[in-house]
């Protein structure tokens, strides 16, 4: 009879054992963000065991990871339903659902499970994730006092603006989405949230981050009510418009300079600069370094460089190439007539 039990421990031992091991692999596949791969082998694990939590929360976090949100959510659910040791598991899964349940707009259900991860506290990655998230989507009490607005693509949220501004905003800011949407025809994933700050100090205490700024995955972008109309809803349009690759400085920001929708005279800009800084201008330089140029040089050099692009090689070649924004792929799509438009704009620039 001692034989038979000891027998039976070592047969579950090694059971559980080749299940762990199975975890850790599929965790390994998911931290190498290799996340289709981790669903399809953990969907066959599950079809066993569908109320194991690993298993669950691989496939969840894996779904929202590649953007699909809703698919994500079943998966998430149920880690929180069944982890009883409200485990690390448990708070990853309710921040990861605060950001499934934002982004197919349950703001309610969004909220309640960021905070619940928040007082959970189980893990700290896992809590300042959610304090995050729910900084970002406007889920602190600071944001209690504040109008929201919503249009047929915008659920705009201001901080301090009578109706009669706000009427003007909303109305300015539809109508630049339609220009702007006009060249991508980009389906973004839901409404943006548009955050509109009266205050910058206000902005850079509670975000810890200068306005403006857009988090096109989220569909989320907060600016200082002065600021273009163009620039930050921009760079979320353009994110849905084709697969993206590769971002570069140079492409993804002199995109959102290009469509902001400003008269700024911006080569004059570019030529007072580089003569008063005794300057010649190198696309291919500040290509692969951006940020070692200033600002107030590079952007709306870059405006002016992506209207270039554009007006050489058409809408379609554009988008075709704005997925992987580096040089090689430029050439790759634009073909030898790159390097000339490139010299080109360099010696009317330079000059």
């Amino acid at each position: 009879m001692k034989q038979i039990f000891t027998s039976f421990l070592i047969l579950i031992s090694i059971i559980a054992f080749g299940q762990n091991s199975q975890v850790d692999n599929l965790w390994k596949l998911y931290n190498s963000q290799k996340y289709k791969s981790a669903i399809e082998k953990a969907k066959i694990f599950l079809e066993n065991e569908p109320n194991n939590i690993d298993l669950n929360l691989i496939i969840g976090r894996s779904y929202a990871d590649i953007g699909e949100f809703k698919n994500a959510l079943t998966f998430l659910e149920t880690v929180v339903t069944k982890d009883e040791n409200n485990s690390w598991r448990k708070a990853w899964a309710l921040s990861y659902l605060g950001t499934c349940y934002f982004m197919v707009q349950d703001y309610n259900d969004s909220e309640s499970s960021l905070n619940q991860c928040i007082k959970l506290n189980a893990t700290k990655n896992a809590t300042n994730n959610a304090y995050g998230q729910a900084l970002l989507f406007g889920f602190n009490e600071f944001y209690k006092t504040w109008k929201i607005v919503e249009t047929d693509n915008f659920r705009f949220h201001f901080q301090n603006m009578t109706d009669n501004d706000i009427k003007r905003y909303v109305s300015t800011r539809q109508e630049a989405f339609l220009n702007i949407n006009d060249f991508f025809d980009s389906e973004i994933p839901k409404k943006i949230d548009f955050f509109v700050w009266d205050s910058r100090d206000d902005a850079k205490r509670l975000l810890r981050a200068n306005l403006g700024f857009a988090k096109p995955r989220f569909c989320v972008l907060h600016s200082h009510f002065q600021q273009t109309k163009g620039h930050e809803m921009t760079h979320i349009i353009s994110n849905y418009s084709t697969k993206m690759v590769n971002k570069t400085g140079l492409i993804n920001e002199g995109t959102a300079v290009c469509f902001d929708q400003t008269n700024q005279d911006k080569e004059k800009i570019v030529k007072d600069w580089l003569k008063n800084n005794n300057k010649s201008v190198s696309i291919k330089d500040i290509w692969t370094d951006w940020k070692g140029y200033p600002a107030e040089l590079t952007y709306p050099l870059s405006g002016l460089f992506v209207k270039e692009l554009i007006d050489n090689f058409g809408r379609e070649k554009y988008i075709e190439f704005f997925g992987n924004q580096t040089y090689d792929n430029a050439k790759l799509v634009f073909g030898e007539k790159l390097d000339k438009v490139i010299k080109d704009f360099e010696n009317k620039m330079n000059t």
